[in-house]
């Protein structure tokens, strides 16, 4: 599957990700659109994956998206949360390498982010009021 990339240690997901994004705009924008429109959650590896199968029409389209760099993001991912207009990705690249981005849904800007704030974006969709005690996502 995507696994047969390859990717270099220094490369980072937050500098790779807008380019991928934009290679496949239309559908990516299917697919952020889906992850949000069912409110806040966190979604785990399947999930991602079963989402972003259902948000694409065309079968080429689709395997050329899960065999490209986006696949090996999704599969990599561990979890994902949803805090519209968000959604923060963990992804676990190998064994002990961890890199957290966010992605706008409305226009794919991406951002790398902190473990930190990671975990933050995690906690506010059990408890919003505990977030209001930090600064703002």
């Amino acid at each position: 599957m995507a696994s047969k990339l390859s990717f270099k240690r220094a490369d980072s997901i937050a500098e790779s990700m807008p380019d991928a994004l934009r290679q496949s705009r239309y559908q990516m924008k299917k697919c952020f659109h889906r992850y949000v429109s069912k409110g806040r959650r966190l979604l785990k590896n399947q999930q991602l994956i079963e989402e972003l199968d259902k948000s694409l029409d065309d079968k080429v389209e689709r395997e050329k998206l899960v065999e490209g760099f986006l696949g090996y993001i999704i599969c990599s991912t561990q979890e994902a949360v949803v805090l519209s207009p968000y959604v923060a990705f963990a992804v676990r690249m190998n064994p002990g390498i961890w890199e957290y981005v966010k992605v706008h849904s409305d226009d794919l800007s991406v951002e790398g982010i902190t473990p930190s704030e990671y975990l933050k974006f995690k906690e506010t969709l059990y408890d919003e009021n505990w977030s209001a005690f930090f600064t703002d996502l």
